[in-house]
C-alpha cells in the first residue's frame, strides 16, 4: 500500500486524505461504489510470466458479492526482445474446448492470442479479457480500483498460496468476436498522432469509459500551467523532472507518480526538458452527456 510522500498530506494515506478533503480531492469526480479513489495506477517490473487470470464482467460483479469490474491498460516502458503478452482467447476457441483444457490441467496458453510488444505499446484490457504479462517487460498500468482477480493458469507454479479460480473464471471469461479484439488493438505511442507546440508533444494514449490516459513530453524547460477540469488525475514521471509551485511546493523525478488533486486548478508545474509523464484523468460525470 503506498502513502503520501510530498504535498498537505504528506504521511497519510490516500484514504485518510479522501476523508479529510474529499471534496478537493475528487472535485466534479466520484469515489468508486465502494468508496475508493476511482483510479489505481503503478509501475509494474515482471521478471517472470505473470499469470494468466480474467476479472469480472459488469454482469457478473452485478450479481457476486464482492467482485468488482477491473479494467485496465497497460504502457510498456521496457521490453526484452522476443518479449510478449497473452491477451484474448483465439477467436477458434470454443467454450468447451477451453473450460475442457482448464479442469484436465492441459496447457492452455496455445489457446491464447499472443502479441510480441515493444516499448512503446499501450495494450487495453476489458474486464473479461483473458490475459498475461511476459517476463521481461515492465509497464505502466492505470486500472479502475478493484483487487478482484481470478486465476486462469499459473504456468505449472503449484503454488497453494495461489489458487486458480476456475468456476469464477469461466463465468468471466469473454470468447469470439464478444472480445472485440480488433476494436482495440495494440498500438505503439510513438506511432500515434501527436500535437505539437513549441515546448510540448502531447499524444492520447488510451481513452475508456473509466480514464483518459495521455503522454506529455517536454521538448524543451517549460512552465505546465496545471488544469484539473475540476477532477483529479496522476502524473507518473517517466524520465526528467516536475516540479510543482504552491503553498507546498515539492518535486518528483522518473518512477514517481503525482497525484494533481481537483483544487490544483491554477497551480504550475515546471518540467526540465527531456521530462516525461503519463497523465492519467479521472472521466468528468458529466462527459457521457456531451458529445
Amino acid at each position: 500500500r503506498s502513502g503520501i510522500q510530498a504535498g498537505a498530506f504528506a504521511g497519510r494515506s490516500l484514504r485518510e486524505a479522501l476523508r479529510a478533503d474529499e471534496r478537493g480531492i475528487m472535485g466534479r469526480a466520484r469515489l468508486s461504489s465502494v468508496g475508493r479513489f476511482p483510479l489505481l495506477v503503478k509501475f509494474l517490473d515482471a521478471a517472470e510470466h505473470l499469470s494468466v487470470q480474467v476479472h469480472p464482467t459488469p454482469a457478473f460483479a452485478e450479481i457476486t458479492p464482492g467482485a468488482h469490474v477491473k479494467s485496465e491498460s497497460w504502457i510498456v516502458l521496457h521490453a526484452e526482445p522476443g518479449a510478449r503478452i497473452w491477451r484474448g482467447v483465439r477467436p477458434s476457441v470454443h467454450r468447451d474446448e477451453f473450460e475442457r483444457c482448464l479442469r484436465t490441467g492441459g496447457d492452455i496458453v496455445p489457446l491464447l492470442v499472443e502479441v510480441p510488444v515493444r516499448a512503446g505499446d499501450r495494450i487495453d484490457l476489458a474486464s473479461g479479457l483473458c490475459h498475461a504479462l511476459g517476463g521481461g517487460i515492465t509497464v505502466a498500468e492505470v486500472q479502475t480500483p478493484s483487487d478482484t482477480t481470478y486465476r486462469v493458469f499459473d504456468w505449472n507454479r503449484n503454488d497453494p498460496a495461489r489458487p486458480l479460480h476456475v468456476a469464477q473464471a469461466m463465468a468471466c471469461t469473454m470468447f469470439g468476436a464478444a472480445q472485440q479484439l480488433e476494436r482495440y488493438p495494440v498500438e505503439n505511442m510513438h506511432e500515434m498522432s501527436a500535437l505539437h507546440t513549441r515546448q510540448f508533444r502531447t499524444t492520447l494514449v488510451s481513452a475508456t469509459e473509466h480514464y483518459r490516459i495521455e503522454r506529455v513530453e517536454a521538448t524543451e524547460a517549460a512552465d505546465l500551467p496545471v488544469i484539473t477540469h475540476h477532477r483529479p488525475c496522476a502524473w507518473m514521471v517517466l524520465a526528467g523532472r516536475v516540479r510543482f509551485d504552491g503553498p507546498t511546493p515539492f518535486d518528483a523525478g522518473p518512477w514517481r507518480t503525482v497525484l494533481v488533486p481537483a483544487s490544483a486548478e491554477g497551480l504550475t508545474a515546471h518540467l526540465d526538458a527531456g521530462t516525461v509523464l503519463l497523465r492519467a484523468a479521472v472521466p468528468d460525470p458529466m462527459d457521457r452527456w456531451m458529445a
